[in-house]
């Protein structure tokens, strides 16, 4: 018998965060970067994440998604994130494999001084 459809399809979690107020744009976007994006990668990838990625959205890239926003008429909620994170997989148990890996858990504790925890937004959701 074939499989559940649902098993078949690529799922998309995107973790949206703001940066902690005394960290700078450029801080930010350094340790991410250049400490911490590469130890994710291959932590998710030992997990069976399909892919990975990190969107940042300085305030210059969202002032200017605004006034794009304002001159359409119909304006739209331009989120104002600094950074979000997007995780591909196949199965919630793959996820939470990846979220139980005590590796992984160490790597998230490092974020603290970094990524706030206050206001951030999760959606999930099937690519088609």
């Amino acid at each position: 018998m074939a499989e559940p459809l649902q098993k078949k399809r690529l799922l998309r979690m995107t973790v949206a965060h703001y940066r902690q107020p005394n960290v700078s744009e450029d801080e930010f976007y350094q340790w991410v970067t250049e400490q911490h994006a590469a130890r994710a990668a291959k932590l998710h990838a030992k997990n069976g994440i399909e892919g990975f990625s990190i969107f940042f959205a300085p305030k210059s890239f969202r002032d200017f998604t605004s006034e794009l926003n304002n001159a359409r008429g119909t304006p739209w909620r331009v989120r104002d994130f600094d950074a979000q994170v997007e995780f591909l997989f196949r199965d919630m148990e793959t996820f939470y494999k990846g979220a139980a890996d005590a590796d992984f858990q160490a790597l998230q504790a490092e974020e603290g001084p970094y990524i706030s925890t206050e206001g951030a937004e999760i959606s999930l959701g099937w690519v088609v």
